[in-house]
């Protein structure tokens, strides 16, 4: 205990300095990930004539090649990397690429209707533009890495860094005295005093700290994803989805179709597909299938399919086959919430906006002091 109290002066003054710096990106990062912990509703609510028209049946039906041939034609220009298919009835195929514009290839969405006929629309992506079309994909960029591109993802993941410790030194702070550590959780003081204050600042950290702790983790383990894995192979091993390994190779004059590599696929796993994955310079399909083992209800099962033969050459779980594996294959669905589903998702929501109101309540406690102190001090 006396070795705590000695630390406190250098704890706190870590914490008031660490929040006021950060505080304004710590807003942004809580706030736009409240909102895209519901990314899918929201879109599909802002674009209903692209993500919402009515479908011909489930994935297994959906004519991919199809889509395919149609996107070709209709957006010259269009390379599709990822096909993701639709769930039930009611939407649509969602197809992500780059689109050449201005000599350059930029990341884009295209929209299909589920027969494959007809594209619905498509959008650039990872620009800051607040309509309709591009909004949710506006926000989704500025948590991922502010519009701003890798520099900035790493930047967001070294202020995760950062939060990770700021919460060993709150919690630390948050019990000067061990007796009466119920105190902690309690909010006294009347409303926007400073013991109010203070109190709602502590007691609600204390609240949603596992909430937190987990959103700060996570965050430092999908940004940094190389440094993590790097520092989590001293404890165990960690591999990574097979297509990473596997060596490039002339993409096959006559490939066997998605269609063909689909049905290969279904018939080995008896599960309907998420999505597929064009590697053409691996020479195969990537076809993510759901799996009893799945963490998050997307398809977490990978069979790759050989484009000139149509042989099934390697399949893993997202899971892999360690403790180090799951570790990271945890941290997605911890991040985004769905580990548990919808209630996952609001309890990231509520994390967020507390977070928002942390940052808040902080700078407020932090201005009321200084105002004070000016007030106090002799001319």
């Amino acid at each position: 205990m006396a070795n705590l109290l000695r630390w406190r002066p250098a704890l706190r003054t870590w914490h008031r300095w660490f929040g006021l710096g950060a505080a304004l990106w710590l807003l942004l990062l809580a706030l736009t990930g409240s909102v895209i912990a519901f990314y899918d509703e929201l879109d599909r609510a802002l674009n209903p004539d692209w993500r919402g028209v009515a479908v011909a049946g489930p994935a297994p039906s959906i004519p991919v090649d199809a889509a395919l041939i149609t996107v070709a034609a209709a957006l010259p220009g269009f390379s599709p990397r990822m096909v993701d298919l639709p769930e039930q009835a009611g939407h649509t195929i969602t197809m992500i690429g780059s689109m050449a514009r201005d000599g350059e290839d930029v990341p884009a969405q295209a929209f299909i209707d589920a027969e494959g006929r007809t594209v619905l629309g498509w959008r650039q992506m990872g620009v800051l533009a607040l309509d309709r079309r591009h909004l949710m994909d506006t926000i989704y960029g500025l948590h991922v890495e502010l519009l701003l591109g890798e520099m900035a993802a790493w930047l967001l993941g070294l202020l995760a860094l950062l939060w990770i410790l700021d919460h060993l030194a709150a919690l630390l702070l948050s019990f000067p005295n061990r007796a009466r550590w119920r105190e902690a959780f309690l909010i006294k003081g009347r409303g926007f005093s400073l013991r109010w204050l203070f109190d709602l600042h502590r007691a609600s950290g204390l609240w949603l700290y596992p909430a937190t702790f987990t959103l700060a983790l996570t965050g430092l383990t999908l940004t940094w994803h190389e440094e993590t894995r790097w520092v989590a192979r001293w404890a165990a091993p960690v591999s990574e989805r097979l297509h990473v390994s596997m060596p490039q190779r002339p993409a096959p004059a006559n490939p066997i179709s998605a269609d063909q590599a689909l049905a290969k696929v279904a018939a080995a796993t008896q599960s309907s597909a998420d999505s597929l994955v064009l590697l053409p310079r691996q020479g195969v399909y990537g076809v993510r299938s759901f799996d009893a083992r799945d963490l998050d209800g997307m398809g977490r099962l990978w069979t790759y399919v050989d484009m000139a033969n149509g042989r099934v050459v390697g399949q893993r779980h997202d899971n892999g086959e360690g403790p180090g594996d799951a570790f990271f294959a945890w941290q997605y669905p911890l991040h985004s919430g769905k580990i548990l589903d919808l209630p996952g998702r609001i309890i990231v929501a509520v994390a967020g906006l507390a977070t928002a109101g942390l940052c808040l309540t902080g700078v407020f406690l932090w201005a009321k002091r200084r105002r004070r102190a000016v007030s106090a001090s002799p001319l």
